[in-house]
């Protein structure tokens, strides 16, 4: 088995699929895999989701959820992609989330073995969209469910509760002119500055029960001796359950002075399940785990749409997501898969 999961990972690790790209070779690669161990698997595509991977052994069992689409990879790395150096796998995708998709690859394999029935869902656009969960929410595999569990990594932890996301363009408008004469133009960057300033005040704050308000890229201008006529910038935000949508949009733009055009990039709901429910309890007494709240979003938040037993639970520390260098502990993979093939036994009567 960990043979399995190491030699999976690294040749997952070394097939590009940087979200909004060509998922063909990482579905292709993966649907192989759960033919090999006798699932059941069907491709969902559509015109406004990339392809989505179901895979079945019998029926109503515990749904694993993943997604084998990663961010960029980016410059500042020291270590080579696949590489293994005290107990870590190094690679973009190996934490963010192929290696806790391969353990349930292996999870799948005892599961069978001991014929429990289960269900895999890998979707392809969950960095930018999780338009592919969205599109699967109501199928067989998660409504029947008496679990979904979202395999992120949680160090292990079950989280019931999580951020929601808001991500919008904001932009504003000006008039071009010549640098040397900047009072015939109108600078539509300077005029954008000061109201990124003041999203940038809106508490910053990544954990707990702040709003978590980033400005992470900005665009204006095309020439260095010009007065830019336009000028936008994307912004991340990350709020709580206690914020409904009316009332985040105030704590944003109630007090925002100067003109400004708004165009929303997505928006997702916070979610949240009651911890006392009992496939949370069951999960926390297999793995000997406590529950925690994660400010980030998953697709927690499409699954749980149709099926309130939705929760997070995976392998690996989150910190090294989206970073140069981002790692998975082994001893971890090896340890969740386990913990999964033993909650869908439990589970699978429910």
């Amino acid at each position: 088995m960990k043979d399995f999961i190491v030699d999976t990972l690294k040749k997952m690790i070394g097939i590009d699929s940087v979200s909004n790209g060509d998922m063909d070779e990482i579905i292709s690669f993966t649907k192989g895999l759960l033919d090999e161990i006798g699932i059941e698997t069907r491709v969902i595509d559509g015109d406004d989701h990339d392809p989505v991977l179901i895979g079945r052994y019998g029926e109503g069992g515990v749904c694993f959820s993943g997604h084998l689409d990663t961010v960029p990879l980016d410059d500042g790395w020291s270590f080579e992609q696949g590489e293994i150096k005290d107990g870590k796998i190094y690679g973009r995708g190996a934490l963010d989330m192929k290696g806790p998709c391969v353990s349930a690859i292996a999870a799948a394999r005892k599961m069978v073995e001991e014929d429990i029935p289960f269900s895999l869902i890998f979707s392809t656009d969950e960095e930018v969209s999780m338009a592919g969960a969205e599109a699967v929410n109501e199928v067989d595999e998660v409504t029947d469910a008496p679990a979904v569990v979202i395999c992120e990594p949680t160090n292990m932890l079950v989280v019931t509760r999580e951020k929601g996301v808001y991500q919008f363009e904001i932009s504003t408008a000006g008039k071009n002119a010549h640098a040397s004469m900047p009072e015939q133009g109108e600078n539509a960057l300077m005029k954008l500055l000061p109201i990124l300033m003041e999203l940038d005040g809106k508490n910053n704050i990544l954990a707990g029960e702040k709003i978590s308000c980033c400005v992470n890229v900005i665009k204006g201008g095309s020439a260095t001796n010009v007065i830019p006529k336009a000028c936008k910038a994307e912004v991340d935000v990350r709020f709580p359950p206690k914020y409904d949508k009316e009332s985040l949009m105030d704590h944003l733009f109630g007090d925002l002075e100067g003109e400004y055009e708004l165009k929303t990039i997505q928006y997702l709901d916070p979610v949240e399940i009651d911890e006392n429910k009992r496939c949370v309890q069951k999960m926390i007494e297999l793995a000997g785990t406590d529950t925690w709240s994660v400010p980030y979003g998953t697709e927690m938040v499409m699954f749980s749409r149709t099926n309130e037993n939705t929760f997070i639970f995976g392998p690996g520390e989150v910190h090294p997501a989206h970073k140069p260098d981002e790692y998975i502990d082994l001893d971890q993979l090896f340890e969740v898969v386990d913990v999964y093939v033993e909650y869908a036994k439990v589970m699978q009567d429910q």
